[in-house]
């Protein structure tokens, strides 16, 4: 029982931690601002989907990298 009691209280403190909770609302801000822009680049203004792929997910890839930099997440 004591191997399952160590593994309880290290889930506890991973989600406990404030890093943890950063992270997971910037991967879900993250991801719904993937569908929302690239709904509005392909469907509203008409953009070609690769063209509108490549410059969302690179942009939104760079967010994510400025966002974990501020909280101190990496």
């Amino acid at each position: 029982m004591q191997l399952g009691d160590t593994f309880l209280k290290r889930a506890k403190q991973l989600f406990v931690n404030k890093k943890f909770a950063h992270y997971t609302w910037t991967s879900i801000f993250i991801s719904v601002l993937n569908i929302i822009l690239l709904y509005i680049f392909i469907d509203i203004f008409g953009i070609p989907t690769i063209i509108s792929s490549i410059v969302v997910i690179g942009s939104t890839f760079v967010t994510r990298y400025f966002l974990f930099d501020y909280f101190k997440i990496l």
